[in-house]
């Protein structure tokens, strides 16, 4: 396992911290939600809107964490099969391609933002555009970890992950 002193590490570990923040305050609202609803027969007002923001805040900035561990879903059957310059090659194309998408995504997320801003939320009172605003911002901060990587990939600072390292660190979670 990579060892995590740098500051983009340091700063990834507080976005993991928010959001297990932002999945402790969803379950507490949809809990509350359930509860008044079906226990108390009295719905709270906000309950939608406020799960409708706390969700996609939390999974997009997990998508940092996610990035940064390479703990999305790949297959890496093949790859694996190569020489390593031939995996290195792989490996940093994949990233290439996942900083166009992320690039991508920014884009068009504040271009989205712009055009939702004006709509607010009728019971919360505030801009759609703070639900479009977890895209723009978790994928910014993605594409700044992909070019991390990118950059030490190329310096042979960081090797490809090969599918028993990958294997031991979802075993050592437990």
């Amino acid at each position: 396992m990579r060892e995590r002193k740098g500051g983009i590490h340091r700063f990834v570990n507080w976005t993991e911290i928010a959001a297990a923040v932002l999945l402790a305050a969803l379950t507490t609202v949809v809990t509350a939600e359930v509860a008044g609803r079906y226990l108390l027969n009295q719905p709270i007002a906000m309950s939608n809107e406020l799960t409708q923001l706390l969700f996609p805040w939390m999974i997009y900035v997990a998508a940092i964490a996610v990035t940064r561990d390479d703990a999305h879903l790949s297959v890496s059957y093949f790859r694996d099969r190569m020489p390593y310059a031939a995996q290195k090659g792989l490996y940093l194309f994949s990233k290439a391609v996942m900083l166009i998408f992320s690039l991508a995504l920014v884009y068009s997320s504040w271009l989205y933002i712009g055009n939702v801003s004006s709509q607010v939320m009728p019971v919360m009172r505030i801009s759609r555009g703070w639900l479009s605003a977890s895209v723009t911002l978790s994928f910014l901060l993605v594409s700044i970890i992909l070019i991390y990587q990118i950059v030490m990939i190329a310096q042979n600072k960081m090797p490809v992950p090969r599918e028993e390292d990958q294997v031991d660190a979802v075993d050592h979670d437990r």
